[in-house]
C-alpha cells in the first residue's frame, strides 16, 4: 500500500507502524541491491543548455485562464510566449483541457525558439515529463478533448520530436518529485516507489543509475509512436529522475556529465537557468486579474455581470467572496 493510517490517540501504536513501514522498505530494497547498477562520473560541458517551463493561473475565481511559457538559454536570455482562454464551465473536462493547453504552450514556445537555429546541437531541459501519458484521452474525455490531443500530438509534438532528432537536440525531461514506480517495477518490486530506492543507493554527487525503459501499455491504443527511457541522478546530494527519447538513449551519459557541470549547491542541484525558466513561466494571480480586467473593460454591462456572476458562484461559500467581488466590481 502507498499509505498507512495513524491514530494520534495511540502514539505507541502509531510509532510502531512508522517503524514497521520503514523496516519493510529497507527489506524490500535489500532484496534488489545486487540488481542495481550504480555508476559514478564527473562533470563535462559538451553542449549548450536551454531550459523550458510553462504555467497557468485563473483570474479571480473565474474560468478565465492565462497560460505562459519561457525558454531560457545559458546567457539568461528569455523568450516568452503566452495565451489566454475563457472556458465556459469549470469541471473535470476543463481541468483536463487546461493541463493539455499548458503542455501545448510549452512546446509551442520551444518550437518557436528552435526555428531560429539557436537550439541546434544543444540540451533542452523540460520541466516535467516529456512523455504524454498524463494527457492521454480516457473514457471520461469528450470528443473535443480527444480531437485536441490528436491535433497537438500530430501537428506540434511529433514534428518537434522529429526535428530534435534531426538537428541533434537532446530533449530531456526533468522530474523534481520522483513519484514513479518505473525502477521498482523494473526490479520486480511492486510495493515501493522509486524515490525510496534511489535515496538508498544514490548518496553522492555524480552517482547515477543507467537508463531503463519507460513502460507504456497505453501508447499504441491512443496512437502514440514514441518510446522513452528514464535514468536517475544525484546532483549535489539531491536525487532526480530524467527522461529521454528512446532514440537518444546512447547519449544519456553526455546528459549526466553536462547536468553535473551545471549543478549548484545553492539551487538544490539545479542551475539558475532552470529557476529562471520557472520564474518567467509562472503566472501570478495579479497578472491574471489585470489581464481579465483589461479584456472586459469595454464589454457591455450585461456581459461583465455574467463574468462576475461566475466569480460569485465560485466564492459564494468562501471567506474571500466579498473581497474578490469588490475587486471585480471596481474593475
Amino acid at each position: 500500500m502507498s499509505y498507512i493510517k495513524l491514530d494520534i490517540e495511540n502514539l505507541e501504536e502509531a510509532r510502531e507502524k512508522v517503524r514497521k513501514a520503514f523496516l519493510e522498505q529497507d527489506r524490500s530494497i535489500a532484496k534488489i541491491m545486487h540488481m542495481l547498477e550504480v555508476r559514478q562520473t564527473k562533470a563535462n560541458r559538451s553542449r549548450k543548455l536551454f531550459a523550458v517551463d510553462s504555467g497557468f493561473n485563473r483570474a479571480y475565481e473565474t474560468s478565465f485562464v492565462v497560460f505562459k511559457a519561457a525558454v531560457v538559454d545559458e546567457e539568461m536570455e528569455v523568450d516568452h510566449s503566452g495565451c489566454i482562454y475563457l472556458f465556459h464551465v469549470d469541471n473535470y473536462q476543463t481541468d483536463r483541457s487546461r493541463r493539455l493547453i499548458m503542455q501545448q504552450t510549452l512546446y509551442e514556445a520551444l518550437s518557436k525558439t528552435m526555428e531560429t537555429g539557436a537550439v541546434d546541437g544543444s540540451m533542452v531541459l523540460v520541466d516535467g515529463t516529456i512523455a504524454l501519458t498524463v494527457c492521454y484521452p480516457t473514457l471520461k474525455d469528450r470528443k473535443e478533448y480527444r480531437n485536441h490531443f490528436k491535433s497537438f500530438y500530430k501537428e506540434l509534438y511529433s514534428p518537434l520530436v522529429d526535428q530534435c532528432l534531426k538537428r541533434n537536440i537532446i530533449l530531456l525531461g526533468f522530474l523534481k518529485r520522483t513519484g514513479s514506480t518505473y525502477l521498482a517495477e523494473h526490479l520486480g518490486i511492486s510495493s515501493l516507489y522509486d524515490i525510496y530506492i534511489i535515496n538508498s543507493v544514490l548518496r553522492g554527487n555524480g552517482q547515477y543509475i543507467p537508463p531503463i525503459p519507460v513502460v507504456d501499455t497505453q501508447a499504441n491504443s491512443v496512437g502514440i509512436h514514441h518510446n522513452y527511457v528514464t535514468f536517475y541522478l544525484n546532483l549535489k546530494n539531491w536525487n532526480y529522475r530524467f527522461e529521454l527519447l528512446k532514440q537518444q538513449e546512447d547519449q544519456f551519459l553526455e546528459c549526466v556529465e553536462n547536468l553535473i557541470f551545471w549543478a549548484t549547491e545553492a539551487h538544490y542541484g539545479m542551475n539558475p537557468i532552470f529557476s529562471k525558466a520557472d520564474e518567467h513561466a509562472r503566472v501570478t494571480k495579479r497578472e491574471a486579474n489585470l489581464k481579465f480586467n483589461y479584456i472586459i473593460q469595454d464589454l457591455t454591462e450585461d456581459e461583465q455581470i455574467r463574468l462576475r456572476m461566475e466569480a460569485r458562484k465560485r466564492t459564494h461559500f468562501g471567506y474571500r467572496s466579498k473581497k474578490i467581488l469588490g475587486r471585480l466590481i471596481e474593475g
